[in-house]
């Protein structure tokens, strides 16, 4: 499989993780902090397969 697919994969499960830890912990939790700094690397990480295939 190409690199660029397997970044996207892992920034849309880490993004999926994130989005679900974040919903079920209370907000004033660190647990909280850590799943949406989780939903955030997967976001870095999608746009960073999505631009590793576009030319300028």
């Amino acid at each position: 499989m190409e690199r660029f697919v397997q970044i996207i994969v892992a920034g849309g499960l880490a993004l999926v993780a994130g989005l679900w830890g974040s919903q079920i912990v209370a907000p004033s939790s660190q647990a909280w902090l850590g799943s949406v700094a989780v939903a955030l690397v997967g976001v870095a990480a999608l746009v960073v397969g999505i631009n590793s295939q576009i030319e300028y």
